[in-house]
């Protein structure tokens, strides 16, 4: 199992696959991928299905994304997911198979995709994190510091900008907020890198940027936030990557 940020509660995947290489190689990517991301989470392999079945329903464990390969030795992937969805509406599934005759039925279980081997690891990511951002993102952020809390829901938030009082203001759709914290102390508590460093004294909201042009990302309400060249890669990488999720 691996982890990332323990701050908030994590994204929980299983990868069901019996190829041991192929399971491990999922796993490693899946993690891999949330780091960099990061998305705090917990990603766990299981060699089977009646593994996996035996973990919800005898172990407790929880999950938002089940990987599940089809065609497994006893109990197929399928069946399976059939059965998980009597009793579990909401968690996410995806499929893997080498067979494309397989894709239809995924619709008795409302997949969230179907991968055909060998696997496509770009789709997977792009997969992975529509998946978390839909479905599993948390929707506020909780600041804790001392004797100072303070909620925000992430939506509201358009930027955040250092503070020359060892505080960094909130600039929201309807007004600010203040908080003491320094920029690097918030990018370590947001959970899932939706706000991002464009410049040593701000932080954006990437779900607010329409576009990046020179060195300013303009929002949907109008307002610049301004890119420093330091920042300037990373920013480029990340709204192409946001954009195409």
């Amino acid at each position: 199992m691996q982890k990332g940020d323990e701050s908030m509660r994590p994204y929980r995947l299983a990868v069901c696959e019996d190829d041991k290489i192929v399971r491990d190689g999922i796993c490693t990517f899946c993690g891999q991928t949330l780091t960099e991301e990061k998305i705090s989470h917990e990603v766990a392999g299981f060699p089977s299905a009646e593994a996996l079945e035996q973990a919800i329903k005898q172990g407790g464990q929880k999950f938002d994304l089940l990987i599940l390969d089809i065609l497994l030795e006893k109990k197929t992937g399928m069946e399976l997911a059939l059965d998980i969805r009597k009793w579990d509406k909401k968690v996410s599934i995806l499929f893997i198979t080498g067979y494309e005759e397989y894709i239809g039925k995924g619709y008795d279980v409302h997949a969230v995709h179907f991968l055909l081997k060998p696997l496509n690891w770009t789709k997977l990511k792009q997969i992975l994190l529509e998946d978390w951002k839909k479905r599993h993102r948390p929707d506020t952020l909780v600041l804790q510091k001392g004797r100072s809390s303070l909620r925000i829901p992430l939506q509201e938030i358009l930027y955040a900008e250092a503070d020359k009082n060892h505080a960094v203001r909130f600039i929201l759709t309807e007004g600010e907020e203040k908080f003491p914290i320094s920029l690097s102390e918030l990018e370590q508590m947001e959970p899932g890198g939706q706000l991002i460093r464009c410049h040593n004294s701000y932080l954006v909201n990437m779900d607010h940027v329409r576009r990046l042009e020179k060195q300013d990302f303009f929002l949907d309400n109008g307002k610049k936030v301004p890119v420093s060249r330091k920042y300037l890669k990373q920013c480029q990488e990340k709204i192409l990557s946001y954009f195409t999720q």
